[in-house]
């Protein structure tokens, strides 16, 4: 027997059953509207409302999942910078660390020296 006109597969709640041959109907109207789109053979999925209204809610394979949840949303992941930051790690950089103890020393990269002194003087107009 051909699919096109196959009985419903679901049973219908019983406020919808004297409208069976309807429904039936629409559902012989969406399978000929999948197969002139698609091609046969192809699964689809509809719905049918309390009013016996049959939608089409996809065609070609299930939507995916929903991808579940981490069990706390709120837990904290530290990034790569921020634990370099903290000092868990060491920097990818070469140098960097050698750079970072000539600045603590009061040195730049350059071999400048900084001195703390008084505030700035104010500039030419």
């Amino acid at each position: 027997m051909d699919t096109l006109l196959a009985p419903l597969a679901t049973p219908l709640p019983p406020d919808l059953e004297p409208h069976r041959f309807w429904i039936w109907l629409q559902m012989v109207a969406w399978r000929l509207y999948v197969r002139a789109v698609k091609g046969r053979g192809i699964p689809f999925m509809t719905v049918i409302d309390r009013q016996g209204t049959v939608y089409l809610k996809w065609i070609g394979h299930p939507p995916h999942e929903i991808p579940q949840a981490p069990e706390d949303p709120l837990a904290f992941t530290p990034s790569k910078a921020f634990r370099i930051a903290m000092g868990d790690l060491e920097s990818a950089h070469p140098g960097e660390s050698q750079d970072h103890l000539q600045r603590a020393a009061g040195e730049s990269p350059r071999g400048i020296r900084f001195t703390k002194s008084g505030p700035l003087p104010l500039p030419d107009i």
